[in-house]
């Protein structure tokens, strides 16, 4: 079933401006973008006209009741998920929270900085001119490497770590890791919105000064960059990537889907609203009044709307087994739920 658009006209420009922000990547959501020299030529995808909001039949509705896994002061939107089949946690600048199904949260406070990021074992971090890391279980942070330069962004895949940095003269730059010493991947010709890593590469949105952007890729190793074309509008806030690269075009209300090597990209569905997102199996979008499972064919599945008292969604993260994400409860509050899929 589908609304009629009179119905979704005011909600899509109040929340116009809450596209431009993503929290955590899967850990994902994003913060800049430019444009480099022309790379891998992309096949054309035809400008997806703005259609009604996609709503589920009423029978797809989920009826579970999320789990209220956590509700705690601070900023929603300072927060960042992230989620396997066992555990998950939630970072903020000031404590970490992890959550293991039939368990009581766990918490334990840090200097965790603003863009945080998880590997097996272990939470990265900035913080006095040096990546640290402390255990996912908690414990003393240790010294990785010393990047006297705090990180736009910092983001993970495996055991490995990239992050975007921003010069004094406004140049952004992308870095990684060879043991304890930085290393420059990728040196922008532009503004780099957000990040997002895959095994060996690192994946990123690029705008020029003339306001055209692309996407990029670079080998963690290094070497040249690959482009998507040029296009015009609103760069990506939020990259999220598994098997493919998915993005959410807010001006055409689309939910876009790019091959490893940004050589091709679908439109995956349209006319909806997803931002922040989530990929597991499925595509999980945040609206305003909850969040759609989007499957691989395009199709919305089913909806898990929000309590009537649930407020703006900030951030998401998805397993093949839990669905999770994070609500600005207002008053200075927010909260983490959670729901199983089947």
């Amino acid at each position: 079933m589908r609304t009629q658009p009179s119905r979704w006209a005011d909600t899509l420009a109040k929340l116009a401006a809450l596209v431009c922000f993503g929290v955590t990547c899967a850990v994902g959501c994003d913060r800049s973008s430019n444009a480099g020299p022309s790379g891998a030529s992309l096949k054309a995808v035809a400008k997806a006209e703005a259609a009604p909001i996609a709503a589920a039949p009423p029978s797809r509705h989920s009826r579970v009741t999320p789990a209220r896994l956590l509700s705690t002061n601070g900023s929603a939107y300072a927060a960042t998920l992230a989620a396997t089949e066992d555990w998950s946690y939630l970072l903020t600048a000031s404590a970490a929270y992890r959550f293991v199904p039939g368990e009581a949260p766990e918490r334990w406070l840090g200097n965790f900085g603003d863009s945080p990021a998880v590997t097996p074992g272990q939470i990265v971090f900035w913080s006095e001119g040096a990546m640290r890391q402390v255990p996912a279980s908690g414990g003393a942070a240790t010294l990785v490497a010393r990047v006297l330069r705090q990180p736009q962004r910092i983001v993970s895949s495996g055991d490995h770590i990239s992050w975007l940095s921003q010069a004094p003269d406004g140049r952004f730059s992308i870095h990684t890791l060879d043991g304890s010493k930085a290393r420059l991947v990728h040196a922008a010709n532009g503004y780099v919105g957000t990040l997002a890593m895959n095994d060996e590469h690192i994946y990123f949105a690029e705008r020029a000064p003339d306001r055209s952007w692309r996407l990029g890729v670079v080998p963690r190793s290094g070497g040249t960059a690959h482009y998507t074309r040029t296009k015009r509008g609103r760069l990506p806030a939020m990259l999220v990537v598994t098997e493919s690269l998915y993005y959410y075009d807010g001006p055409s209300s689309s939910v876009l889907r790019l091959s490893p090597d940004l050589a091709s990209e679908q439109v995956l569905a349209r006319g909806v609203i997803c931002s922040p997102m989530a990929v597991a199996e499925n595509v999980y979008c945040a609206q305003p009044a909850g969040l759609l499972e989007i499957g691989s064919d395009g199709e919305v599945r089913r909806t898990f709307p929000l309590e009537e008292s649930g407020g703006t969604i900030t951030a998401v993260a998805a397993t093949t087994t839990r669905l999770l994400w994070v609500t600005d409860a207002g008053g200075g509050r927010f909260a983490v739920d959670s729901v199983p899929l089947s």
